[in-house]
């Protein structure tokens, strides 16, 4: 009886430690908001197509949120791709400009005062110049609030403004390239994986003179047929020309087993240009395999074990009856 209940008590601890061993782990991620900003504009972005030689007018609504009385000055600058984000980068120095700005084409905005919650709706005049450049022209109309009694910096609040991307018309070449598609987990490339959540990282080189919109899709298959669907570009943010933007596609699967492929479609400019590419790859879960395998060679010499030492305990006690 000890002999068995010994063998009881290994084979309870051994489904304990498995058990253990195969509980997923979750992880708790807390997220801060700034809150404090000076001023709301809307819209944050403005799309023009336009003729050389043409006015156009740019509706812009200024909130105040703040407590206070601010005094409102507007100005115009150039920006460019700060990084693979998409972010703008802003260009401050009033002697550099781009050869893609549009600080001479928009009227000068009188400087105005805001109430505390008061919005300002403000029509803003661009002209686009006889013989512009065909292709994308970029700037931002940027608005600082400062509180009515303070002289330079003193009570300055942070500003905002919208982006403006002007597309004049003419002999405009839309292009863009496919530079790379990898797949990453825990920011690391591979084509071998021991589990999911996965995401699909694309980066897209605009070569054209205007700006475009990549938008699209990444269908991921498995050896039986079965698929997933993720978007790319779901936010349909623009590629400034001469620029790399990278966009992240996640694939929310944890469990995941077998060859893989995955097919990137995408659709871009205004003659429905395509861009389409297919990458593959292993997810197996070698660790949980190898520790599978070990349970069971451990519970089969364990019970081997244990039946080889019954068989020699039935042989000892049928002796000793004889």
């Amino acid at each position: 009886m000890a002999k068995k209940l010994h063998l009881k008590r290994s084979l309870l601890f051994i489904g304990l430690v498995a058990g253990l061993l195969l509980i997923p782990t979750s992880s708790v991620f807390a997220q801060t908001q700034d809150t404090n900003q000076g001023l709301e504009i809307s819209p944050a972005l403005i799309n023009v197509s336009g003729d050389g030689g043409k006015a156009y007018t740019l509706d812009i609504t200024v909130h105040n949120v703040t407590k206070y009385a601010l005094d409102f000055s507007a100005s115009v600058d150039d920006f460019g791709a700060k990084d693979e984000t998409g972010q703008p980068s802003i260009i401050l120095d009033p002697t550099d400009s781009l050869p893609t700005s549009i600080k001479t084409w928009v009227q000068s905005i009188p400087s105005f005062r805001l109430q505390s919650n008061e919005t300002k709706h403000i029509n803003v005049s661009m002209l686009i110049p006889p013989g512009a450049e065909p292709g994308g022209h970029y700037g931002v109309i940027r608005f600082t609030g400062r509180s009515p009694d303070a002289t330079g910096s003193i009570g300055q609040v942070a500003s905002a403004g919208t982006l403006v991307l002007v597309r004049v018309s003419g002999d405009i070449k839309e292009t863009l390239e496919l530079a790379s598609l990898d797949i990453t987990k825990d920011g690391k490339n591979g084509t071998i994986f021991e589990s999911g959540p996965l995401t699909f990282v694309s980066r897209f080189k605009n070569t054209g003179s205007v700006h475009v919109k990549p938008v699209g899709h990444i269908e991921i298959r498995d050896a039986f047929g079965h698929s997933n669907v993720v978007p790319l570009n779901e936010s349909e943010g623009n590629i400034l020309p001469g620029s790399i933007r990278r966009f992240e596609s996640p694939l929310n699967t944890t469990w995941m087993f077998g060859h893989y492929t995955a097919d990137l479609s995408i659709a871009y400019g205004t003659t429905g240009q395509a861009i389409v590419r297919t990458i593959s790859f292993w997810v197996i879960p070698y660790k949980l395999i190898l520790l599978t395998l070990a349970v069971l060679l451990t519970l089969v010499y364990i019970i081997a074990k244990a039946i080889r030492r019954y068989n020699t305990y039935i042989i000892t006690q049928s002796r000793k009856h004889k």
